[in-house]
């Protein structure tokens, strides 16, 4: 039995099973706002369950006892989106088949989380400028603008303009012209064209075309044998010139 109570300002519907059923397949459930436009209410109280199903798109509302279970669910090609973005920040949840999208920010700054079935994608900032790491079942890439950093299981490759690794006194700097370590006053280049080590006034230079090296002092001790061959060697002193052998050879 279903009891239909009407009253100027409500109208109740009571009873064991209620059913509003539409031939049409048209049902509105509306309230008239007053001065205030909103205060216009439309409830559903169930202690158990409520559902509501269109087609292949449905939202379940349980009592779970406990907690409570809200479900939603499409089918086949189906998507749920979450949204409530303005016009000056974009804030969405996207679900899909075939990914899962998370974006919060500025149109075209914002900061945005992927999952697929090939791998997950976090990103903020602008496309080629802004930062992203990306993970898939073989690796994790780390990309700042043109900085790129590789982990697989083989190990780690780096691509940048120029890497630089600061500590205190010690700075080492990787860049497409070569590679720079200073520690205090002891310097040490890398180039295509040799290598360059300078330690306060001293300087060794071992290039393509030879080696130099100026040093207030030199100093050379030899335990066992020394040998030097050249097609032209310049010997000069500004102030004394000495050599001592026990037994000197000059051929």
């Amino acid at each position: 039995m279903v009891q239909v109570n009407s009253h100027p300002d409500n109208m109740l519907l009571e009873g064991q099973s209620v059913t509003v059923n539409s031939v049409g397949g048209n049902i509105t459930f509306a309230t008239v706002c007053g001065p205030d436009e909103y205060e216009g209410q439309v409830q559903i109280n169930s202690t158990n369950f409520v559902g509501l199903n269109c087609c292949n798109a449905f939202i379940e509302m349980n009592n779970q006892t406990v907690g409570g279970l809200i479900n939603i669910q499409t089918q086949n090609e189906g998507m749920i989106k979450i949204n409530t973005s303005c016009m000056d920040v974009l804030s969405a949840i996207v679900v899909s088949p075939e990914f899962i999208q998370i974006f919060n920010g500025l149109p075209g700054v914002c900061g945005a989380i992927q999952i697929n079935q090939e791998a997950i994608l976090l990103s903020i900032g602008e496309p080629g400028v802004g930062s992203t790491i990306t993970m898939t079942p073989e690796s994790i890439t780390f990309q700042v603008g043109e900085t790129v950093m590789t982990i697989t299981a083989e190990g780690v490759v780096t691509s940048a303009p120029t890497v630089e690794i600061n500590c205190d006194e010690t700075n080492l700097v990787y860049s497409a012209e070569g590679i720079t370590e200073e520690v205090g006053e002891v310097t040490r280049e890398v180039t295509a064209e040799g290598h360059n080590f300078t330690a306060g006034e001293v300087e060794l230079n071992v290039g393509v075309e030879g080696m130099m090296a100026e040093a207030p002092t030199n100093t050379a001790e030899f335990e066992g044998t020394s040998e030097m061959n050249s097609a032209l060697i310049t010997e000069a002193a500004d102030a004394m010139l000495s050599v001592e052998a026990s037994i000197s050879m000059v051929e």
